[in-house]
């Protein structure tokens, strides 16, 4: 039986408030996990960019050995929970035909003893988009307890991003605040929205040469190749 809806998300809060390192913040989410009746949890996020996997964060509950067996096997790669698509906030139940393209390690998972799970995709105010998981040996999930789990579900999921995303941002050696001035946000909000050096330059009545003196400093503070990968990466981080 799941707990009492706003007393458990106000303890979880709380809770979760008060971490300081995402150790603390994982064991909060897994006792939170185990009173809705699942033995793993697990979290993972895309981080600032560049987009790629080299940037994904995990961090599980799961057993020891199989997070070294994952890690060993690459199996980030084939993972379908990895790739979930993130527009859609539905929660995923695992299943065969889920990892039909990766049953190597949906057998070994199932033998780790996660044999049943749940996969709830989430975002957060800057942008980043990630997972949160249940997961449990037995018994099989059942309709209700879906339908039971999805509010409790969606909570995990929104504050674990939240905790756990500022907590690993404190703890980046590149943590230092990019300083955009309000000239640079303004040229790479057009950018964003597709605008040429002339066209931006026409807009706000300065130079194309300007514009692109702008547009130079902006690649060199977000560590970008190009101006259009400078407009993403600021969007990413919540720059603009």
């Amino acid at each position: 039986m799941c707990p009492d809806p706003s007393g458990w998300w106000n303890d979880l809060f709380f809770k979760l408030q008060n971490c300081e390192q995402i150790d603390h913040a994982l064991t909060v989410l897994s006792r939170a996990s185990q009173n809705l009746g699942f033995a793993y949890c697990a979290f993972g996020y895309h981080n600032r960019p560049p987009f790629h996997f080299r940037n994904v964060v995990i961090k599980s509950s799961y057993p020891a050995p199989w997070v070294s067996r994952y890690l060993d096997q690459h199996y980030l790669e084939i993972d379908p929970i990895a790739r979930l698509d993130v527009r859609d906030l539905t929660p995923t139940v695992w299943n065969d035909d889920l990892f039909s393209d990766a049953k190597p390690l949906w057998d070994e998972a199932r033998s780790a003893g996660l044999r049943v799970g749940i996969s709830q995709p989430c975002w957060d105010a800057r942008g980043r988009c990630g997972v949160f998981s249940l997961a449990r040996d037995y018994p099989a999930l059942g309709c209700h307890e879906i339908e039971t789990l999805r509010p409790y579900l969606a909570a995990l999921s929104h504050l674990s991003m939240t905790c756990v995303g500022t907590i690993a941002d404190r703890q980046r050696d590149d943590t230092t605040e990019i300083n955009l001035t309000r000239r640079e946000i303004e040229i790479l909000r057009w950018t964003a929205d597709g605008g040429s050096a002339k066209s931006i330059s026409n807009a706000l009545d300065i130079s194309a040469d300007t514009v692109n003196f702008h547009l130079k400093n902006c690649m060199r503070k977000l560590n970008a190749s190009s101006k259009v990968a400078a407009a993403a990466y600021a969007i990413a981080c919540g720059y603009l």
